[in-house]
């Protein structure tokens, strides 16, 4: 692929568009390139990690959050000051689960398992400092 039509993906993955979408503007926009689907992710995967250059993926994975203003809380393990839990949601999401605690929606967008079903693991904290984990499938 030419230097134009590499500009042309990156432009597009930076703004969100998915590959098969990447293709398909790439193929319209040069009439004479149809590139190769694996191409286009070779090529995303290499401007991801051109991102992560000299970061750590949960501080990329905050950086994110902040710069999009996510609600977001982590909990660093003393011993090596390393974060070990987050929990993030969209503001408008923060401000619903603020106005009613009681209630808790959670949203499994991938499937992660062989039989289609979602993991989800909660750890409930409770006043008294104590604490359990309900790892549950959908």
């Amino acid at each position: 692929m030419t230097s134009e039509e590499l500009d042309l993906v990156a432009t597009l993955y930076r703004n969100g568009v998915k590959p098969l979408q990447i293709q398909a503007a790439v193929a319209g926009q040069f009439p004479g390139c149809q590139p190769k689907l694996k191409d286009i992710y070779n090529y995303t995967s290499k401007l991801r990690n051109q991102e992560l250059i000299g970061d750590t993926p949960m501080k990329v994975l905050e950086n994110f959050l902040r710069a999009n203003s996510f609600a977001y809380y982590t909990r660093e393990n003393a011993t090596n000051d390393k974060t070990e839990d987050i929990f993030f949601c969209h503001n408008k999401s923060h401000k619903m689960w603020r106005a009613l605690p009681e209630v808790f929606l959670i949203d499994t967008t991938y499937n992660t398992n062989m039989y289609n079903w979602a993991l989800v693991e909660l750890s409930v904290w409770r006043r008294h400092q104590s604490h359990f984990v309900s790892p549950t499938c959908f």
